[in-house]
């Protein structure tokens, strides 16, 4: 086991769902969503809180912040709304209506429109300069009762391209550009998974798509959904229930928490257990690295969010 400077960074009061980066001329921003509907702004580097959004009567399971400006961030709750803010004053501006809980959200990577993911199976796409027209309806699961989307992740290299991870283990890339009736432009079945893909993560520089689902760790490649290599994780970790995968920015390694409340660094090529993080009180629902990789954020059911200092020189493995 690894010790390692770490930052404890409190103010949610329910389980985190979500956590991302972004960064902010020379600094970083981390977002953060929960189950007690208060979406959060934190310093990515102090993990101290910047600010909060409220509005939402259930739970938000999804909260980013457009890259490109900065200045606009969207959320997905299970209130059966998606809402667009002004990330600088916290003010609404706008409540999208669904039909059902929705699980995630996203910005195309020129910030022009937001994507959601609904758990009445579709892909609903909105103009962000047009936020009273309707949006665009993609179905994207036939058969809600046995699948749904869990997560969406836009391309940040390509403004009409969507993944989707699935209830059903499959993570599904959509081009924007074609007729949906045609269905995704690439499709992958995670090999020997039976659960739901409960975390993904797009790596462009490496062409990755990194999933957790079930008891495994799979690489993907993110042109052609491939299967590229399968990690398993040791026992008793699993994705069953909660958890994420975040890749390293130089590509050599890979972090993964899940269900046992450890967070486990592996290394990318061998898949061999490098250092095990202990400090959550609860399952880990979500990891990311920091954009410069000395970092590793983390949420879990204990409501805290946690900053890791990778490069700590104190740090004892045993």
């Amino acid at each position: 086991m690894s010790t390692t400077k770490q930052i404890v960074s409190r103010g949610h009061t329910r389980p985190l769902t979500e956590i991302s980066f972004v960064e902010d001329g020379a600094n970083t921003l981390l977002v953060s969503s929960a189950h007690d509907k208060t979406p959060q702004v934190r310093n990515g580097e102090t993990g101290d809180w910047i600010g909060t959004f409220h509005g939402h009567k259930g739970a938000v399971w999804s909260a980013k912040i457009d890259a490109l400006t900065r200045t606009l961030a969207a959320t997905a709750s299970g209130d059966f709304s998606a809402r667009l803010w002004c990330a600088n004053t916290g003010r609404e501006l706008v409540e999208f209506k669904h039909k059902h809980v929705v699980k995630s959200v996203d910005f195309s990577v020129d910030s022009m429109r937001i994507g959601t993911g609904c758990q009445d199976g579709l892909l609903r796409i909105y103009d962000v300069c047009q936020t009273s027209a309707a949006p665009t309806e993609i179905k994207v699961v036939t058969n809600t009762a046995n699948d749904g989307v869990n997560k969406i992740a836009w391309s940040t290299i390509d403004k009409d391209i969507v993944f989707i991870g699935k209830k059903s283990s499959s993570v599904e890339k959509w081009d924007l550009r074609q007729d949906p009736s045609a269905g995704p432009a690439a499709a992958a079945k995670l090999p020997d998974v039976v659960l739901p893909v409960m975390d993904f993560e797009l790596n462009p520089k490496h062409n990755i798509v990194l999933a957790a689902a079930g008891t495994k760790v799979v690489a993907l490649a993110m042109d052609t959904l491939d299967v590229v290599k399968t990690f398993d994780m040791p026992s008793p970790m699993t994705f069953q229930n909660e958890g994420g995968v975040s890749l390293s920015p130089d590509g050599s390694k890979f972090m993964a928490g899940g269900s046992d409340l450890w967070l486990r660094e592996f290394d990318y090529e061998s898949g061999e257990n490098l250092r095990t993080f202990k400090g959550h009180h609860g399952p880990v629902r979500c990891v990311r690295y920091h954009p410069q990789g000395g970092t590793l954020a983390s949420g879990s059911e204990d409501g805290t969010i946690r900053l890791w200092d990778l490069n700590f020189t104190g740090a004892s493995t045993v």
